[in-house]
């Protein structure tokens, strides 16, 4: 048990010495005088503030190197292909003037990467964002967008970011389509445990241990229809006990995987528990329509499952034909679109060339 302490201490005064010296380094900023040299001036006056008696053990030469790494970052700019056609700008100064989610999110990254990588975050997850509609705008909107990046290139954090985000902006239900496998699904979800939600999820539906993000802001109440547990995904008797949201409400995730079961109960739950609006087309009498909840789904891996493998026809004058029937899953993914009234989409993969030559519906 004493050794065990011993290491707890040692690591958290790692991590203390770490981001106290990264922020004396930052405040430079002439980025010509920071050099190795320099960091390690840094390393020994922050390790100083943290001294103890009897010392707790120190190794400067890890700090030095891991913030060595963290400045020595490079992020290139990224580039946009864009249709705004019926979209408005939104994303300004003063809508982003209190937000919460983001503002631990970001304090959370700064504690392990370097201020390049969380500024060039900050700045890709406004542009996507931006991009999207203004949850608080209330006629219909539709947005969809694909983003691409290298493998291992950090989509989880960039999509955990964009989450943060789109809470604070007023999206209300978040829906992140995580794999084929149990496995997958767990993983995705405790990652935004740590980067949004702040706390363990458990089988019973009450916050467990506070981690990640927790420690870095308020606690903010975040809801989760999804856990941690390898059979944690949304079901039949998740579905009979969770009843329907309010707008009012904290924002609601789902982590699930692309499976025609977990969907389809996901949209039988929208349709019975959450759609609150008859739809208005004379071919779709029984479908119903959520018109107080905009929505934001997040595909991950998005060209696995998610594309219409199906031969799209098309009519003589190049429209699509409407008897075109789509795969099972690909299906599910457009129909709990097509249940919101105000809804936005966004693939993330490494590789989008079936996304690209499948486009959906």
């Amino acid at each position: 048990m004493i050794a065990a302490e011993e290491a707890a201490a040692q690591a958290q005064l790692l991590d203390d010495v770490i981001a106290t010296a990264q922020r004396l380094v930052k405040a430079e900023k002439d980025s010509s005088k920071i050099t190795p040299a320099y960091i390690a001036d840094k390393v020994k006056l922050a390790a100083a503030m943290f001294a103890s008696d009897p010392p707790i053990p120190l190794d400067e030469a890890v700090v030095v190197a891991t913030l060595i790494q963290r400045f020595s970052h490079r992020m290139g700019k990224a580039t946009t292909l864009k249709d705004n056609t019926g979209h408005i700008d939104w994303l300004n100064a003063a809508r982003k003037k209190d937000w919460h989610y983001w503002r631990r999110y970001r304090d959370y990254q700064e504690s392990k990467l370097s201020d390049v990588v969380v500024d060039g975050l900050d700045e890709s997850t406004n542009d996507i964002l931006g991009l999207l509609e203004d949850p608080l705008r209330t006629d219909p909107w539709d947005r969809r967008g694909l983003v691409v990046g290298h493998v291992q290139s950090g989509k989880t954090s960039n999509y955990t970011g964009l989450i943060n985000k789109a809470a604070d902006a007023g999206y209300k239900i978040i829906i992140v389509l995580a794999g084929l496998h149990n496995n997958l699904r767990s993983q995705t979800q405790i990652r935004l445990e740590e980067g949004f939600l702040g706390y363990e999820t458990t089988p019973g539906g009450d916050p467990g241990v506070a981690i990640g993000v927790a420690s870095f802001g308020e606690d903010l109440k975040t809801n989760s229809a999804t856990t941690r547990a390898e059979n944690g995904d949304f079901s039949k008797s998740i579905a009979k006990h969770f009843h329907g949201i309010s707008p009012e409400e904290r924002p609601w995730v789902f982590v699930v995987k692309k499976q025609k079961t977990v969907l389809t109960e996901l949209l039988r739950w929208v349709q019975t528990r959450v759609a609150d609006t008859p739809c208005p087309l004379p071919k779709a009498p029984d479908w119903k329509l959520v018109t107080k909840l905009p929505l934001l789904m997040i595909d991950d891996e998005a060209d696995n499952a998610s594309v219409d493998t199906g031969e799209q026809l098309f009519n003589d004058d190049g429209t699509p034909d409407e008897e075109h029937s789509p795969k099972t899953i690909n299906s599910l993914i457009r129909q709990l679109l097509h249940s919101f009234t105000r809804k936005a989409y966004v693939g993330y993969t490494a590789t989008p060339f079936a996304n690209m030559n499948r486009p959906g519906n």
